[in-house]
């Protein structure tokens, strides 16, 4: 099992869900598993699945994509530790429990997304 926790810019946690043997769906829907007030995100903006040892997160083809470590993704298996924003949600995913998220960078990673979208068309 591994966890999604949910970010502030500060890298405090707002709140998190487990992953396991069911796929978690992020968004803004009534339908997401983990349901994100954000209103740049789509209703399913991403999942991520569990693929024997391995996590995979897939954008559900977003209105404003997806990114990791700052890189737009549509698919991506994830590696723990590893920081993901969509919409302007930022979250941090880790397989093992976090007691306190104090992540250094977090700040100049986001500049960094928004730098990309910024210069990506969005469709």
């Amino acid at each position: 099992m591994a966890i999604l926790y949910q970010i502030r810019i500060d890298g405090a946690q707002v709140q998190h869900w487990e992953t396991g043997a069911k796929p978690l769906v992020v968004g803004r829907g009534e339908c997401a598993d983990a349901f994100v007030e954000d209103d740049a995100l789509s209703r399913s903006h991403f999942l991520i699945a569990r693929e024997g040892a391995d996590y995979i997160l897939i954008d559900l083809n977003s209105s404003n994509g997806t990114w990791v470590n700052g890189a737009r993704m549509s698919a991506h298996k994830l590696c723990s530790n590893e920081l993901i924003q969509a919409g302007e949600s930022l979250f941090y995913f880790s397989e093992l429990p976090v007691a306190a998220l104090l992540i250094p960078g977090t700040p100049a990673l986001i500049k960094s997304a928004d730098a990309v979208a910024a210069r990506t068309p969005q469709g």
